[in-house]
């Protein structure tokens, strides 16, 4: 759990400064920071889907970190603060988090000390107004007026990533009132084919690739779009039912593969 590695990373460091780098990657602390080579899009992330998730058990429970006992909240009720935002990185890339899933600081998460775990949140940039819309699954951050934790992915699209932190507010979301369905941030009510569906955005990516070069599909669109933690490989909008089931048809028997329809409203 990320806790552990915060009581462990204070502990060497409580004789000495804690060391920040800064280069033009951005502001972190000197053992963390982002990969040195990044192939992933990161423009192509799209915000999480807010969706009703039951509470992890697990952080339900009171805890105590530098002597500060928090209380977690255990329901979705109205919550909105204002303070500072950091991101973490390669440090705890492929750990476990306080839910017990692996952090990925290429998908739109973050952390909190008291929200539920996993809720949603939308954090905005109060200095150039810029929101993303995040999953909780993560305890943290236990240093000075830090609020949450982003994902290094998160943190690049509020452009945080060269100040290293920065003053926003954060909301929690109710998804039962969560009405909006978001593809490439427009409203559909249109079918689509989904061919794919991974936790890894490099081997979406190579299916997308595949994809786009069927002659068959060229009169429509392939979009690699993130819901929650997943890459989905979808085809469309495919408005004509005759076409949707022809292309599904030809794809499951000329290239096996497994192919869903997909309505997004």
């Amino acid at each position: 759990m990320r806790i552990l590695f915060v009581l462990i990373f204070i502990l060497l460091n409580s004789c000495s400064s804690v060391k920040i780098s800064s280069d033009n990657k951005g502001a972190y602390y000197q053992d963390d920071g982002p990969h040195e080579v990044i192939d992933i899009q990161l423009e192509n992330i799209k915000n999480a889907i807010p969706k009703v998730e039951p509470i992890n058990k697990n952080t339900k429970k009171p805890y105590k970190v530098f002597d500060q006992k928090y209380i977690p909240m255990t329901k979705i009720v109205p919550f909105k603060e204002k303070g500072y935002a950091s991101w973490y990185g390669k440090k705890y890339h492929g750990n476990k988090t306080s839910t017990g899933e692996i952090y990925d600081m290429y998908t739109m998460t973050g952390a909190h000390k008291i929200l539920p775990l996993p809720s949603y949140v939308k954090v905005t940039n109060l200095k150039n107004k810029k929101s993303v819309i995040i999953r909780l699954n993560d305890r943290g951050p236990f240093l000075k007026d830090r609020i949450v934790d982003l994902s290094y992915v998160a943190a690049h699209k509020l452009d945080i990533i060269e100040k290293g932190s920065e003053l926003v507010e954060v909301e929690l979301i109710n998804p039962k009132d969560y009405k909006e369905a978001v593809v490439d941030n427009q409203n559909y009510d249109e079918n689509y084919l989904q061919v794919g569906a991974f936790k890894d955005f490099i081997n979406s990516q190579t299916l997308l690739d595949k994809i786009n070069n069927l002659k068959m599909l060229d009169n429509y669109e392939v979009k690699n779009i993130q819901i929650n933690n997943l890459f989905h490989i979808l085809i469309g909008p495919i408005k004509n039912n005759g076409e949707l089931n022809k292309i599904k048809e030809n794809l499951e028997s000329e290239y096996n593969l497994t192919v869903y329809v997909k309505k997004y409203h």
